[in-house]
């Protein structure tokens, strides 16, 4: 099963009616229980796409992708009116907006995939392992959101000349490219620029504002 980028990107751009791939299943509510009314739930579940449901004795959880809108709205508000007290319900949904473009709804996941959080040893372009996963979501997301372009600028302290800072922003925002790269993603949709220690965004005067400028900048650019 793909990830849970993955799914929301796909499932959500289909659900948009902007791409279009073989239907989805959708998920049953298991046998009537008294707990809750499983018409309702199947009645829910059956609006989403790539829909999963848990159920236990006193716990139920629904995980999947929706589309937001009146129907939705109603068919939660049945479900959740039939679940009795003391059962716990959690729900995992990333409800979409159906009038969103394209545009919008690839900036929309970017949003919640990057968090600028890529660090660097002093004076290197080895990535952290902190910071991988985050960028192989990045990988997968452009991968489905093919018409954008990521922007990787790179930051450094203020540590050394000017001169030198340039080249290692750029060479780490380099390194971030090519990892991306090695992970699918198509090189002609990343650009990379070194922006050396003109834009700190904390002291350089501290160890541990010299790591905060020592980052990555993404920035995405679409296209309809």
């Amino acid at each position: 099963m793909p990830s849970w980028l993955k799914i929301i990107v796909l499932v959500a751009l289909a659900i948009a009616g902007i791409i279009f791939s073989a239907p989805l299943g959708t998920g049953t509510a298991g046998p009537a229980r008294s707990e809750y009314s499983s018409d309702a739930l199947n009645a829910l579940v059956a609006s989403m796409r790539e829909s999963q449901v848990d159920t236990g004795m006193s716990a139920i959880k629904l995980q999947g992708v929706a589309a937001s809108g009146d129907e939705w709205t109603r068919l939660l508000g049945d479900f959740r009116e039939s679940v009795a007290d003391g059962v716990d319900l959690t729900m995992d949904v990333f409800v979409v907006d159906t009038d969103l473009s394209l545009m919008e709804l690839c900036s929309k996941v970017f949003a919640e995939v990057v968090d600028n959080s890529v660090r660097f040893g002093q004076s290197g372009t080895d990535i952290r392992n902190a910071s991988r996963p985050m960028l192989d979501r990045i990988a997968e997301f452009s991968r489905d959101c093919r018409r954008s372009t990521i922007d990787i600028t790179g930051h450094s302290d203020d540590t050394g000349n000017e001169s030198y800072n340039k080249h290692l922003s750029k060479a780490r925002a380099q390194a971030v490219a090519e990892y991306l790269i090695a992970r699918g993603a198509d090189a002609a949709q990343i650009d990379v620029t070194g922006a050396g220690s003109d834009f700190p965004i904390a002291d350089n005067a501290t160890p541990q504002g010299r790591e905060q400028n020592r980052r990555i900048e993404f920035e995405l650019r679409t296209s309809q």
